[in-house]
């Protein structure tokens, strides 16, 4: 007790003494408001905030693009409309304190919680129980990547490593808890782990050979100022990693499934003959999947097509540039990734399902051909062409 007395007694002091004066022109104080603009004139808005005091605001204004003479606020702008303000307290050079208060964005949490409702009655309405599972594992999910991914890369861990640690326990704990602890899941989980690690080794292969720095965007450049030893390359393959993830996830559960149904039809296909009717399905899932990740990667790359279209540089060269090849990569390892995933999981599940013996209880009701007789008459001709006995 005597220690700790005489700690606080001399630290007490150290913190209660006052911080370095401000500098002029340095931010001393920000804060983040709500509130609902009452009015609009010159430049400024009158907003009442949410504890019913008033401020003059400035407003946002649009940046003058091609073809427009003067600058114009933005059309959310008007009187009635829900914004954040952005509060800033700046010392001046005479030591006195401004408090400067600007509008920086329509508030649209109320209306994408309304979404989120959207997609949640749905979920539950047309899923059921399942869909519940899928919504709890939705959410874990992205607690997940909040609160153990994101400050694990924070702290300087191995941004590639954190993901793909992270991604599995996704993985296991989604797949289990929506489908269920069984064999097709785990059919379903292999196949997606094994798919994801052949294409991160395909994404680091290429990315050292195509000399990639990890200063793909914007965000990327903040990010490597902000966090010191950041590894970029490795960050850029953990996004890699994570935008494949999802659509891998659903066509392994569905593929696992699918084999799952057909030894329910009929227990006597072998591993062989499992995997060579559920990859007919397989076939339509790679073709539309495939198709369905290259638009979606395609999608964030139309800003960049409508330059590429108005710039004087060859085609050729503004491809090679990191920001574009780095797009171009991550397609291409995402739907090579979605393509090996479905013969792997249909392999396993097939084995699994089949090759284990897991249905032998089945297989004792179900007669062979031969044993299909009804009265002395052969009943066998219910049964598909390619399962009847060759005479």
């Amino acid at each position: 007790m005597r220690v700790l007395a005489l700690l606080l007694l001399f630290v007490l002091p150290v913190l209660a003494q006052p911080g370095p004066a401000p500098q002029p022109g340095e931010v001393s104080e920000s804060s983040y408001l709500e509130g609902r603009i009452e009015a609009l004139a010159g430049g400024k808005a009158v907003v009442r905030l949410r504890d019913g005091s008033v401020v003059s605001a400035d407003l946002p204004i649009e940046e003058i693009g091609p073809g427009a003479s003067t600058a114009r606020f933005p059309r959310w702008v008007r009187v009635g409309t829900d914004v954040v303000l952005y509060r800033t307290t700046v010392t001046t050079a005479g030591g006195q304190q401004q408090t400067y208060v600007t509008v920086t964005e329509p508030l649209r949490i109320p209306y994408l919680l309304i979404l989120l409702g959207v997609f949640c009655v749905c979920a539950l309405v047309f899923g059921r129980g399942r869909g519940l599972r899928g919504l709890l594992g939705t959410a874990v999910s992205l607690l997940a990547l909040v609160f153990y991914v994101v400050p694990q890369i924070n702290a300087g861990v191995n941004p590639l490593l954190v993901t793909f640690i992270g991604a599995f326990g996704i993985l296991v704990f989604s797949i289990y808890l929506v489908h269920g602890v069984n064999r097709k899941t785990t059919a379903a989980l292999i196949g997606t782990s094994l798919a994801t690690l052949l294409a991160l080794v395909l994404a680091a292969l290429f990315t050292r050979l195509l000399g990639f720095t990890g200063l793909v965007s914007e965000e990327a450049f903040y990010a490597y100022r902000s966090i010191q030893g950041l590894d970029l390359v490795s960050l850029y393959l953990a996004s890699v990693v994570i935008g494949a993830l999802g659509a891998m996830n659903d066509v392994t559960v569905t593929q696992a499934a699918v084999v799952q149904a057909l030894l329910q039809a009929n227990p006597r296909y072998g591993v062989l003959e499992l995997y060579r009717r559920a990859m007919s399905v397989g076939f339509d899932h790679i073709g539309s999947l495939v198709n369905t990740l290259v638009l979606a990667y395609s999608a964030g790359l139309l800003p960049a097509m409508l330059l590429i279209q108005q710039s004087g540089t060859p085609v050729r060269y503004l491809i090679n540039l990191e920001v574009f090849a780095a797009e171009i990569v991550s397609m291409l390892v995402g739907s090579t990734g979605l393509i090996l995933a479905v013969p792997l999981t249909t392999l396993i599940a097939a084995y699994l399902l089949r090759g284990t013996g897991a249905y032998a209880h089945v297989e004792r009701r179900w007669p062979s051909p031969g044993e299909r007789k009804l009265g002395g008459r052969d009943t066998s001709w219910a049964l598909p062409k390619e399962d009847r006995e060759e005479e």
